[in-house]
């Protein structure tokens, strides 16, 4: 089962970022991660319900999921849709995710107290100066230094907001965990999706003239309910019985599937890219390589 929810995984989040390009058309940023977060709690909460999965929470376990929900929900959610408007491009960013095992190794040495290898140190390494070739190529484009920082605190973000489900709340049940992080991350959102004023102060309003309405929310409907509801309720079980590095290798086939949708929707593909995002993923099987095999040894026993 976890093989399964690992490639539904990989297919529908290869995909979030063209349908995150359609539902820009019709409206802002901030409206597509709350949009998604809310149709992704509904999803979660009437899983809940069916199956009758509730756990109760101490203070404590609050607190916690309050730093997850902003980390992995709230920030990546609200980042990702601003930084592609603003750059006009989707299968670029949809790059940036194979930062995530490389960031999820440095963020385990102070969380989970795990120091990498020598082989996993290289890896981080040579990852990182392959992402730098990415990041090169973006200003080549003339996406702004800015734009390019927030793109990448994209990953860094997942990475501490996964590892820390590990670190801190490993012992709340998965549907409960995955229902009380949407809803908290839509409630960190809400306030300024309802300050139109505050929106086009930050440059966060939607499009003027919106374009293609049905498209943009049926869009956003196959992200709510696939790529957020399902999908992450996917992802946390597999954080909570594979591990965060497990669940990170969706990024093997994530950054792929973005670049055959970009060259769908004809945007610009460039040597450096390839090169970079070749790069990056082959550090990345570096450093997980032994853990994947390890972990399909006790799958299979």
């Amino acid at each position: 089962m976890s093989y399964f929810f690992f490639l539904f995984i990989c297919v529908i989040w290869g995909a979030s970022f063209i349908l995150m390009d359609r539902a820009l058309q019709a409206m802002g940023p901030i409206a597509v991660g709350l949009g998604r977060l809310i149709g992704g709690s509904i999803v979660v909460g009437l899983y809940c319900l069916v199956t009758r999965k509730w756990a109760r929470l101490s203070r404590s376990d609050w607190m916690h999921i309050g730093v997850v929900a902003v980390l992995a929900n709230s920030l990546p959610f609200a980042m990702q849709p601003y930084v592609m408007a603003q750059a006009d491009e989707h299968a670029y960013f949809g790059l940036m995710v194979a930062l995530v095992p490389i960031a999820t190794i440095l963020i385990s040495i102070p969380m989970l107290s795990v120091h990498p290898t020598s082989r996993q140190l290289v890896g981080v390494l040579g990852g990182l100066a392959c992402m730098g070739l990415i990041v090169s190529d973006g200003q080549q484009r003339g996406i702004s230094t800015l734009h390019l920082l927030m793109a990448l605190s994209v990953p860094v973000a997942y990475a501490i907001g996964n590892t820390y489900i590990k670190w801190k709340l490993d012992h709340v049940p998965t549907a409960t965990l995955t229902l009380m992080t949407l809803l908290t991350g839509a409630a960190v959102l809400a306030p300024l999706q309802w300050a139109p004023g505050a929106l086009e102060a930050l440059g966060l309003s939607g499009p003027a003239e919106p374009q293609n309405v049905a498209l943009a929310w049926s869009s956003l409907a196959v992200l709510s309910v696939l790529g957020t509801g399902v999908a992450i309720l996917m992802f946390i079980h597999l954080i909570k019985t594979e591990g965060p590095l497990f669940a990170g290798m969706v990024t093997y086939v994530v950054p792929m599937m973005a670049l055959v949708w970009g060259g769908y929707d004809k945007e610009k593909l460039t040597t450096t890219e390839i090169v970079g995002v070749a790069g990056t993923l082959a550090m990345v099987a570096l450093v997980q390589w032994r853990s994947a095999t390890t972990v399909v040894d006790e799958v299979k026993v």
